[in-house]
């Protein structure tokens, strides 16, 4: 699902920027936006109809049904000219290149793009952390629940939940339902003065807010408070939709939008350092997850590397973009 989700996205983004002409920002807050609203479905099956765990069989044929109709939507009604070179090139140069083009879209980064990258990369990091994990902080960490028999717990043939099951799958359900579902509405309303707030302030500076939110992951991985996670989680909904929203707009202002400008390969390149910083945190996670903070301390870790990434916004990420 997650090769999936990769190949469909860069594709996705290449097509709003073709499309977009000089209004790259406000293309891409409208096609985040649309993203926001998958993501909406997902926390509102989970709030309506509990934990996914409870009802995997529904839940992921919903999941197929969605991805059906909106990826032959797309093949159907979007028309779009293919671009042909003058010059035909050779058929094994051109998988060479296929091959090669992300190790060469990473090298040939402009140092702007290869910060950006970097600052992408540290707070997918810091977002996976808890995301990959939010059931489990929820309902382990900040409920006091246990995962154990908590997904068959008060089903036919097996003994009702204890206080601590039930806890933990209330855990979930907060998490990926009421949660998420304020998380992606509040990234909607976002997204709407996500323009506005480039064309006054310029988009360095509103990287430089993005990056606040998880910082204050920070503070989260400490507390229990629901309240005041609930609302910190809802903030990292801004660091989010920016830095997944302002990646092909970064791209065509420093490169130009022209047929021969390899936007691909930059794409693809960002993509890498989105699935990077996940697979940074999978593979870390696993581990940190084992000390007496549990599920804490990968949310700890992530706060650390968005304040790094903070600083680099603040400090290198030199350059002024308040049009396109």
């Amino acid at each position: 699902m997650d090769i999936t989700c990769n190949l469909t996205q860069v594709p996705v983004v290449l097509l709003i920027a073709d499309l977009a002409g000089n209004r790259q920002v406000t293309a891409a807050s409208i096609g985040q936006g649309w993203s926001i609203a998958g993501s909406l479905v997902v926390s509102g099956y989970i709030s309506f109809f509990g934990p996914a765990h409870k009802s995997i069989k529904s839940f992921l044929g919903m999941l197929m049904v969605i991805m059906f109709v909106c990826c032959m939507s797309v093949c159907y009604f979007v028309k779009e000219e293919q671009y042909i070179p003058k010059v035909k090139p050779d058929t094994k140069q051109q998988l060479k290149e296929a091959f090669a083009a992300l190790y060469v879209g990473l090298r040939k980064l402009p140092k702007i793009l290869a910060l950006y990258a970097v600052i992408f990369l540290l707070l997918q990091y810091g977002y996976t952390a808890y995301n990959g994990a939010k059931g489990q902080f929820f309902g382990i960490r900040v409920k006091n629940g246990i995962a154990t028999g908590a997904d068959t717990c008060g089903t036919k043939g097996n003994p009702a939940c204890t206080d601590r099951q039930q806890a933990y799958n209330d855990g979930v359900q907060l998490a990926g339902g009421v949660t998420d579902t304020i998380f992606n509405i509040f990234g909607w309303v976002y997204l709407l003065c996500m323009p506005f707030l480039v064309r006054k302030i310029g988009a360095k500076w509103v990287i430089v807010l993005c990056c606040l939110p998880q910082v204050l992951l920070i503070i989260m991985a400490f507390c229990k408070v629901v309240i005041i996670d609930q609302i910190i989680v809802v903030l990292v909904s801004i660091s989010q939709q920016t830095t997944f929203a302002l990646q092909l707009p970064m791209i065509v202002f420093q490169i130009g939008l022209t047929a021969d400008n390899n936007l691909g390969m930059y794409a693809g390149a960002f993509n890498s350092a989105n699935c990077a910083g996940q697979f940074l945190n999978f593979a870390l996670a696993t581990q940190l997850v084992k000390t007496s903070m549990t599920f804490a301390l990968p949310v700890l870790i992530g706060g650390i590397l968005s304040t790094i990434a903070l600083i680099i916004s603040i400090f290198f990420l030199k350059f002024d973009m308040k049009t396109l």
